[in-house]
C-alpha cells in the first residue's frame, strides 16, 4: 500500500516485536487512534496492560485519513433522528463534539506538535436538487441544538448553491498527534509491540490467550482497536457492516484556498481541506474493498484538477474503513458471552472524533465506571439488521462470494510483466501470480483465510484484496489489514531451492 503524505512527512519511529511470553490485565490490540487513545486514558488509572500492533502505529486507517476532526459528518443527523429518533441523535453530536474538545486539550496537555488549527467546517452542494437535503440537515442541527449557518450561493472559489457552516471544528496532522501520543505513552513505560499480529485469540478460563510471533499473551481482558474486530462471537458485526474504500489526493494550487474544512453531498461525494494556502488534500472516490477500477480513479483525479484548477495530484493513497448500515459505531462489550472482549469499529470514515469516543467508552467499563453512550453504540444492538440496505448488501456479499470462486482465470499463460497481478491454475487450484520490479514471480493461494472467499488483484496498490470482508494481502501473501488472521500461503519450498515457479507450473500441465 502506498504510504499517506502523513506517513512520508515524518521520520518512522519503531518499537520491537513481542519476542516472549506475557501475562497482563487488559491487551490492547491495534495501535491506531483508538488503540493509542485507550491506552493513553488508561494509563492514568493503570499501568497492567500493554499494546500490540501487527505493522507500524499508526500504518492503518488512522495515519491516511484526512485530518478532519469535526461534528460534521455528512449529512448524518436528519438520517440519525429518523433511525433512531431525536435523543440517540442528539446523544451522538455529544459525543462527536466531546471528543473534539477531548482531542484539543491532549493536543494542548501533552504539547503535541500536530499542526492543530481550528477551522469552519463547511457542507455544500452545487446541485440545484440537493439544496432541500441541506435544508433538511440544518432542521435537525436546529432541533437538537447545532449552533450553525445556513449560507446562500457563493460564486468564488469554492463555489456552491447552498452550505452549512459549523465554527470552531480542528483539523491536524493525524500521524503527528498518534506520535505524541506514542511519546506520553513511553514515558510512563507503557509497552509497544511492533509487527506482533494476534494470529489467534481463544478463551483461557475467565481470560483470553493470544498468539502472537509463536509466544503467547495471557490477559484478563481484550481491546480489539482493529478496524474489523478479531472475534464476532455471534454479534454479527460481519453483517451490520460493509468495508469501504476511499481515495486521497494531495495536489497544489496555483490560487490561495480558504482555511475550510469542505465536504461536498454532490455525487460522487468529496471533501478537501487545505494544508497551506496552496496545497490541497482531496478524498473521494468511494467505492466497495476489492472493486478498484483504474480508469474510474484517474477520471476522479482529473477533476479534482478541473474543479480546483490545480496540478496533477503529488501522492495518492486509500483508506479502508468498516460502515455501519445503521450510521452508529460499534464501541463497547462485545456480548454478553464475551463480556471482557472489546471492540471499536464501523467508524464509517469518521474515526478522528468516534476513536476518541470509543477510548473513553471502552476504559470506562474496563474501569468499571458509567459511561452514558454504553447502550447508544452498543455492539450487540440488532438495528443494523433492519435497514434495507443490509440485507441488499449482504445479498450482493453472498453474490460476491459466489461469483469469486470462478474468476477470470487465465490459465498457463506465464507472460506476467513487472506490476502485473492474474489468476492462474494449478493443478485445478486457483493461485495468485504476480512478478515484482526485480523480475521475481510469487505465486499465492488466493481464497482468503477467512471465510474462503477468493481474492482480486488491486491494480494500484498491487495487492490481494477480498471482496467479501475487506481483508487485504500483499502481493507476497502478507496480511495488510485483517478480518483474516493468517496470511495467504506461498509456494516456496521452489524458491528456497532457488527453482522458478514456472517449473511448478509446467510440471503440474
Amino acid at each position: 500500500m502506498k504510504d499517506s503524505y502523513w506517513l512520508r512527512k515524518h521520520k518512522e519511529k519503531y518499537y520491537p516485536q513481542l519476542k516472549e511470553d506475557a501475562k497482563v490485565h487488559t491487551l490492547i490490540i491495534g495501535a491506531g487512534l483508538t488503540g493509542l487513545t485507550t491506552a493513553y486514558y488508561l494509563s492514568q488509572a493503570t499501568d497492567d496492560f500493554m499494546v500490540i500492533e501487527a505493522d507500524r502505529i499508526g500504518y492503518g486507517t488512522s495515519g491516511r485519513n484526512s485530518g478532519k476532526v469535526t461534528v460534521q459528518h455528512g449529512c448524518i443527523y436528519q438520517k440519525l433522528i429518523k433511525k433512531h429518533g431525536f435523543d440517540e441523535a442528539k446523544a451522538y453530536y455529544e459525543a462527536q463534539k466531546e471528543a473534539l474538545e477531548s482531542i484539543a486539550s491532549i493536543i494542548d496537555e501533552l504539547h503535541i506538535s500536530c499542526s492543530a488549527i481550528r477551522k469552519d467546517a463547511v457542507l455544500y452542494t452545487n446541485e440545484e436538487t440537493l439544496i432541500a437535503k441541506l435544508q433538511d440537515e440544518y432542521q435537525a442541527y436546529l432541533d437538537i441544538g447545532i449552533s450553525a449557518e445556513f449560507l446562500e450561493a457563493q460564486s468564488s472559489e469554492p463555489s456552491w448553491k447552498a452550505a452549512l457552516c459549523i465554527k470552531d471544528q480542528l483539523s491536524y496532522d493525524p500521524f503527528a498527534y498518534l506520535l505524541g501520543l506514542s511519546d506520553y505513552l513511553d514515558q510512563r513505560g507503557i509497552r509497544i509491540y511492533e509487527h506482533s499480529f494476534a494470529c489467534e485469540v481463544e478463551k483461557d478460563g475467565s481470560g483470553w490467550r493470544v498468539s502472537v510471533n509463536n509466544h503467547y499473551i495471557y490477559a484478563q481482558n481484550i481491546v480489539s482497536a482493529t478496524m474489523t474486530p478479531l472475534l464476532d462471537g455471534f454479534s454479527f458485526i460481519y453483517a451490520k457492516s460493509y468495508p469501504s474504500v476511499s481515495h486521497i489526493a494531495l495536489t497544489e494550487c496555483e490560487h490561495s484556498i480558504s482555511q475550510q474544512t469542505l465536504y461536498s453531498i454532490d455525487d460522487p461525494m468529496s471533501s478537501y481541506q487545505d494544508i497551506n494556502t496552496h496545497t490541497l488534500l482531496c478524498g473521494g472516490y468511494e467505492h466497495p474493498c476489492a472493486v478498484i477500477d483504474k480508469e474510474g480513479l484517474d477520471e476522479w483525479l482529473c477533476s479534482l484538477q478541473k474543479t480546483w484548477k490545480c496540478e496533477t495530484p503529488r501522492i495518492v493513497w486509500d483508506a479502508q474503513d468498516l460502515v455501519s448500515f445503521d450510521q452508529l459505531p460499534f464501541i463497547g462489550s462485545l456480548s454478553k458471552r464475551y463480556p471482557n472482549f472489546y471492540i471499536a469499529c464501523g467508524f464509517s470514515k469518521w474515526g478522528n472524533t468516534n476513536a476518541n469516543v470509543a477510548a473513553k467508552l471502552i476504559c470506562a467499563e474496563l474501569l468499571l465506571q458509567e459511561n452514558r453512550y454504553q447502550k447508544l453504540f452498543q455492539p450487540s444492538r440488532m438495528k443494523p439488521m433492519l435497514q434495507a440496505k443490509c440485507f441488499r448488501m449482504n445479498m450482493q456479499t453472498a453474490v460476491n462470494f459466489i461469483k469469486s470462486q470462478f474468476p477470470n482465470v487465465s490459465g498457463y499463460e506465464l507472460s506476467c510483466q513487472p506490476k502485473e497481478g492474474k489468476v492462474v491454475t494449478i493443478s485445478g487450484k486457483l493461485y495468485g501470480m504476480y512478478r515484482d520490479d526485480c523480475n521475481e514471480l510469487y505465486l499465492v493461494d488466493i481464497r482468503c483465510p477467512h471465510l474462503g472467499c477468493i481474492c482480486s488483484f488491486n491494480a494500484v496498490d498491487h495487492t490481494w484484496d477480498c471482496p467479501c470482508h475487506g481483508s487485504r494481502f500483499s502481493f507476497d501473501g502478507s496480511i495488510i489489514k485483517g478480518p483474516a488472521q493468517s496470511p495467504l500461503s506461498e509456494i516456496e519450498s521452489d524458491r528456497e531451492n532457488h527453482v522458478d515457479p514456472h517449473e511448478i507450473i509446467h510440471k503440474t500441465e
